[in-house]
């Protein structure tokens, strides 16, 4: 299997079950992300694993093509970004995550692009 259609269908079901949980699941995630934000250590954790998993998707699909695959590529770029940022400057990733608490219409919104961005990759993935 390519590696770009397999990278579609896992990032695309791991789109739309996360966008499912953050709908369905609201009250949950907000105490699961309170209960993180008040763990150092776990954070820490986190931000290395998110840095790995960057690493491994940029360094097996760095792919910039006038396509759909360019936005493996981009997501791939965005959690690395993310891991690295989470290293270097937590107190900031804490403050992102209260405003997001605080704020839970956006949250909402997230979950409906990452349902879309999950079911277009699937869509993709398994029928064109």
């Amino acid at each position: 299997m390519d590696l770009t259609l397999f990278l579609a269908r896992v990032i695309g079901w791991y789109f739309v079950i996360i966008s499912l949980y953050m709908l369905c699941c609201q009250q949950a995630l907000k105490a699961i992300i309170t209960d993180i934000l008040g763990q150092r250590a776990l954070m820490f954790f986190i931000a290395l694993l998110t840095v790995i998993l960057g690493l491994l998707l940029v360094i097996s699909h760095n792919v910039w093509v006038m396509g759909w695959p360019v936005i493996i590529t981009l997501i791939a770029w965005l959690v690395l970004i993310g891991g690295v940022y989470r290293l270097i400057n937590p107190d900031l990733l804490t403050k992102v995550a209260q405003w997001w608490l605080r704020n839970p219409a956006y949250l909402i919104i997230a979950a409906i692009l990452y349902l879309i961005i999950g079911l277009y990759l699937l869509y993709r993935a398994y029928f064109i």
